[in-house]
């Protein structure tokens, strides 16, 4: 036999043989799965290369945003930090939960994770997790915004002592577990609006972020689906889904009726605000764009209007904004209400957005903006 054809048959011999025998032993069920004994050390070497170059390698190209360095942002993260990682992670000052610890690979505490990634490693890690490691990707892929939040605070984490955490988490005092915060939130009305005010604030205490809207004075019947929609997944937040899962109908009930019952706050005070941007939003909402199809949004975002549609007034510019791209890009268009709203969003120009945004976050109540049949900005 010719050489060249031997040595193909021989390869072909040899991978046959390859599949043969892997096959048997996969069959055979002698590999020990059980996470209470270790991968070989070859093994284990194999598997962070693996990880460390499939990050690295489909996190190029992300570009961290500005504002990471926004502490408002971090506080944010902190937060979901506290409900969604402590509890495989720990947080300064407590231990790791002894079930957690058990898992294989077991969770690596967090508080060195910027020396050991970059940052736009981070963000692809928590956006999308980790095969075979326990590590879930973001329940909802497309907000950024969110994931950016949780690795501004990731930055902050070394050294961070328990005192600083729960300062940025907004508790008094850290679980010595581990587990993060308490999150009964059908327990009684007191529990669970404390719980909501630790983001979205209350009467005394503004939002921890603008993307975290006040409630105070929101419609009641917008509140209630919102939360129901976040809790089925038809309104996508990585943030409020987990929540709103949580909640038994009659906390849902209960909440909506409680922020609604509660005095609007009036619009925050702000000097970085074009005064000519918040004038052609005004004329937007107002009147609309007659050339663009481009309705007047009080003809259904008013005082008087249904209340399945939400006031406006007073919300901040940056959670307007990031809103109108959700439904401008698709993201919120999972529900029947949400399908009104997308296709006029898409209408909008990146300045009108931004007027419009800018527009409703000057106003209040008290100093009109949110009804046809108030007076013209």
């Amino acid at each position: 036999m010719p050489r060249p054809r031997a040595l193909v048959y021989g390869v072909i011999v040899a991978v046959l043989g390859g599949l043969i025998l892997g096959t048997g032993f996969v069959l055979s069920g002698l590999y020990n799965v059980a996470a209470s004994v270790q991968h070989f050390d070859i093994t284990n070497a194999v598997i962070r290369m693996t990880l460390r170059r499939s990050v690295a390698t489909r996190s190029i190209g992300i570009e961290p945003p500005d504002n990471l360095s926004d502490e408002a942002l971090a506080r944010l993260g902190a937060r979901h930090f506290a409900l969604g990682c402590a509890p495989c992670h720990a947080s300064p000052g407590a231990a790791q939960n002894p079930v957690a610890a058990e898992m294989y690979p077991a969770p690596p505490p967090l508080s060195h994770a910027v020396e050991d990634w970059q940052t736009s490693e981070l963000f692809w890690i928590v956006k999308h997790g980790l095969k075979f490691t326990g590590m879930p990707s973001w329940p909802a892929l497309e907000r950024d915004e969110e994931i950016w939040a949780l690795v501004a605070f990731l930055e902050r984490l070394p050294d961070m002592s328990a005192e600083q955490y729960a300062a940025m988490t907004g508790r008094e005092t850290e679980q010595n577990d581990g587990s993060g915060f308490d999150f009964d939130l059908n327990a009684n009305d007191e529990t669970v609006t404390a719980f909501c005010a630790n983001c979205h604030g209350d009467t005394d205490a503004a939002p921890v972020h603008p993307l975290a809207p006040p409630l105070e004075g929101q419609k009641q019947d917008y509140l209630h689906r919102a939360l129901v929609e976040y809790a089925e997944e038809r309104r996508p937040s990585g943030i409020m889904e987990p929540i709103a899962a949580e909640l038994d109908s009659a906390a849902i009930d209960e909440l909506a009726r409680h922020y609604a019952e509660l005095s609007e706050r009036p619009a925050a005070e702000r000097d970085d605000v074009d005064p000519d941007s918040i004038r052609r939003g005004g004329l937007i909402a107002l009147s609309g764009v007659r050339d663009d199809d481009i309705p007047a949004c009080v003809s259904c975002h008013s005082t008087e209007s249904s209340g399945q549609f939400p006031r406006l007034a007073g919300l901040s510019a940056e959670y307007i904004a990031t809103q109108l791209r959700l439904f401008r890009n698709g993201v919120r268009d999972q529900s029947t209400y949400a399908q009104i709203m997308a296709p006029i969003a898409r209408r909008l120009s990146d300045q009108q957005l931004e007027d419009v945004a800018a527009f409703f976050a000057s106003r209040s109540e008290e100093n009109g903006g949110t009804s046809p049949s108030e007076q013209e900005p």
